[in-house]
């Protein structure tokens, strides 16, 4: 049913019905197909949560779907500025899973990462390391920061966590 009434969902309601799907583990290809065609057509309306929840869900389930990437690589990279440090390490992470290259999103990324780095939790902090390095981004500046924030709290990561940001 959802899949009928794809068109009448709002950014929340796209985001929401994708992220609850993955938690579960659940692949429903057409849904998701359809999800995706909307929330590219949608993607202007979306919060900075909805892109990054929305990403970070294709890529849990490994579903490509490159207009709807496109799409929120160009919206993210012009409303970088409103994403927060979960945000920002569940974007990267996705984009990174999928191996889908959006230079100029990863720029963006970085340089804002580099100015939140201290809103980060330690699992943030390794995705973000793992991304950059798994795409293939040079950003030293932000791998600076990363080690820099990492030292201060090298108690709160856990190992798979810690040995992620030594990998990367």
């Amino acid at each position: 049913e959802s899949e009928q009434r794809i068109g009448t969902f709002n950014p929340q309601d796209l985001s929401n019905t994708a992220w609850s799907f993955a938690t579960l583990g659940v692949r429903a290809p057409q849904l998701f197909d359809a999800i995706a065609r909307e929330s590219a057509q949608q993607v202007s309306n979306f919060n900075a949560q909805n892109l990054a929840n929305i990403v970070w869900t294709y890529a849990t389930l490994g579903v490509r779907a490159p207009q709807l990437f496109d799409a929120i690589a160009r919206e993210s990279t012009q409303r970088i500025g409103s994403f927060n440090g979960q945000d920002l390490a569940n974007t990267s992470w996705a984009f990174a899973t999928l191996g889908i290259p959006a230079p100029q999103l990863f720029d963006a990324i970085a340089r804002e990462s580099e100015q939140r780095i201290g809103s980060f939790k330690p699992q943030g902090l390794a995705n973000t390391a793992w991304a950059f390095t798994t795409i293939g981004m040079r950003a030293p500046q932000l791998f600076d920061a990363i080690a820099r924030e990492s030292e201060q709290r090298i108690d709160s990561f856990m190992p798979q966590g810690l040995a992620n940001t030594a990998w990367a």
